[in-house]
């Protein structure tokens, strides 16, 4: 009985950790996750499983410095790895960035006239249609730098890639950006 009791006791201890190591970081986990799929349902499905995966390595997630941008490059190969499933069923659509302009464009048209919310919007749904015509590398460093606030470096820990690629990319989709959008609105942004 002593034993069971212990294991329940260590259950709990190592469940608290881990809530303390990893609560901070959900929002980020979140935001990331829905940029990826541009789902909400997706998203919190690829944050779970991101979070499953991890549960059993709190002793890992301890010593590690930086646990955001780790965690978030974990839960970056768990997205590609949804990615690849998902495009070989052949009954299930394919992942991949898309911007909900209808939803920004239905927002613009119910607020009301002369409001600064609509000249938000309007650059809300300019920048999204923007990003839906990057590549999916030049996108992904721009919302994980630009968006989420990572350094290069850790970006190009996320991504695996050199940060000399990161800091290419994300000189080339700012470039590309400023084209899409026009007249310098990506400068007041």
């Amino acid at each position: 009985m002593a034993k069971i009791i212990g294991f329940f006791q260590s259950r709990a201890v190592r469940e608290h950790r881990f809530s303390e190591l990893v609560s901070p970081h959900i929002g980020s986990l979140y935001r990331m996750a829905w940029r990826w799929t541009q789902d909400s349902d997706l998203a919190e499905d690829l944050v779970q499983e991101t979070l499953t995966k991890l549960f059993p390595r709190v002793d890992e997630l301890e010593g590690v410095e930086k646990l955001g941008p780790w965690l978030v490059r974990v839960q970056y190969r768990c997205f590609v790895d949804m990615y690849r499933k998902r495009s070989r069923a052949p009954a299930c659509e394919n992942l991949g960035w898309r911007a909900d302009t209808d939803l920004l464009d239905a927002r613009i048209a119910a607020a009301p006239d002369g409001s600064d919310d609509i000249h938000r919007l309007e650059l809300q749904r300019d920048l999204a249609r923007a990003l839906e015509n990057l590549g999916e590398d030049q996108r992904d460093v721009i919302l994980l730098h630009d968006a989420e606030g990572y350094s290069a470096g850790e970006v190009a820990a996320i991504l695996n890639i050199s940060i000399g690629t990161v800091k290419s990319r994300l000189h080339r989709a700012r470039n590309q950006l400023k084209k899409f959008v026009g007249d310098g609105t990506f400068e007041r942004i």
